[in-house]
């Protein structure tokens, strides 16, 4: 069955199917004026279409995903107080970056110096998976080192655009041409915006990773 996309944005488009554990991902991500604008992925066997357009929002299954804290969510008025630290209550997915030794032995670190200090550490080792799951809120938080354009490109805007943030190792803004990056996924409170990040980047150099 052929089916046609119609997107709002002219070329260059990049589009990739890649096969992650037998499972097949479709990932589209187009650019325009250098900046990603437009990002497509489908998990086909979880049945997950992620979509976002640069300043139109992020969408699961066609239902737009709030960018905002996630206790919006329910509607509650009550203003909770931002949490000092969300280390211990995050899941954390962990690249592992088997191409150079350096960066293989820094994820080593990362995993061994986390292990005890968050809720739970994962390694699904497909960029653009990982940062769609951030996106959702699945993850709280991904990080990896070494990666290329064509894993994060559509994931940036996935992710920025559910309220998520994309960061360098230095804490400042991630671009297509970073190649060490933090992602964290929205914040649940207000006045939590780079909590995780800042708790990650300190760990991270604390133990040379």
């Amino acid at each position: 069955m052929k089916t046609t996309l119609a997107f709002p944005f002219p070329p260059p488009w990049d589009a990739t199917t890649i096969t992650f554990f037998s499972r097949q991902l479709v990932l589209i991500h187009g650019f325009y004026d250098t900046h990603v604008t437009i990002s497509f992925f489908q998990q086909k066997t979880l049945g997950e279409m992620t979509s976002a357009v640069r300043g139109r929002g992020c969408y699961l299954n066609n239902k737009r995903i709030n960018p905002h804290p996630t206790t919006n969510d329910n509607n509650n008025n009550t203003q909770q107080k931002p949490r000092q630290s969300i280390l211990s209550e995050s899941l954390i997915n962990v690249g592992f970056p088997v191409c150079k030794e350096s960066t293989l032995l820094a994820s080593s670190r990362a995993v061994t110096a986390l292990a005890t200090q968050v809720r739970g550490l994962r390694m699904v080792a497909c960029a653009s998976q990982a940062m769609a799951w951030v996106a959702h809120s699945k993850f709280a938080a991904y990080f990896s080192w070494d990666l290329n354009a064509w894993d994060i490109a559509a994931g940036m805007v996935i992710v920025e655009e559910s309220g998520g943030r994309v960061d360098n190792f230095d804490g400042s803004r991630a671009d297509v041409s970073s190649r060490d990056m933090i992602i964290s996924c929205r914040p649940e409170r207000e006045g939590e915006e780079g909590l995780l990040r800042d708790e990650l980047i300190r760990v991270l150099e604390d133990n040379d990773c």
